[in-house]
């Protein structure tokens, strides 16, 4: 893909208007560091509202979203309930965009969520039911380790 295609201007240009910082530079938008998402993220939120009580505050705070996990888990679930607001699915992988790759899916998810505060689309029902689906998986998780343990 050529570099002109990756759409970080689109994306600078949706997200301006909502958010103060971080600054929406060319560089960072052509290939998006976790924490540049993650300040976006959150700013959103704070910002506008979009997506509020989606992420825990451990979540929200980027200096203890450090752990691998823990990032794909938050970018999961914003796109998760960006997907739901829209009804649309995104073609961003949360692997991708920790690794680095695939930034013109990055800057459409960006743009995504862009469009779905512009839309004032439903986004406490998508949130709601993210976290219905994340609470559901824990519990699953419990339960295996739980079985685990008694089977040991």
């Amino acid at each position: 893909m050529a570099d002109d295609d990756i759409g970080w201007e689109k994306t600078r240009d949706s997200l301006q208007p909502l958010i103060k910082a971080p600054k929406l530079t060319e560089k960072l938008l052509r290939k998006p560091p976790f924490r540049f998402l993650h300040d976006i993220i959150t700013n959103v939120i704070k910002a506008t509202g979009y997506c509020e009580g989606l992420l825990t505050a451990d979540e929200m705070d980027s200096n203890k979203v450090t752990e691998r996990q823990m990032k794909v888990d938050v970018l999961q679930k914003v796109i998760d309930a960006t997907q739901i607001c829209l009804n649309n699915k995104l073609a961003v992988k949360p692997l991708k965009v920790i690794s680095g790759l695939e930034p013109e899916n990055t800057n459409a998810f960006l743009q995504a969520i862009a469009q779905a505060v512009s839309e004032k689309k439903d986004h406490p029902r998508a949130v709601a039911k993210v976290l219905a689906r994340s609470e559901g998986k824990s519990d699953e998780k419990k339960k295996k380790k739980k079985k685990k343990l008694c089977v040991d």
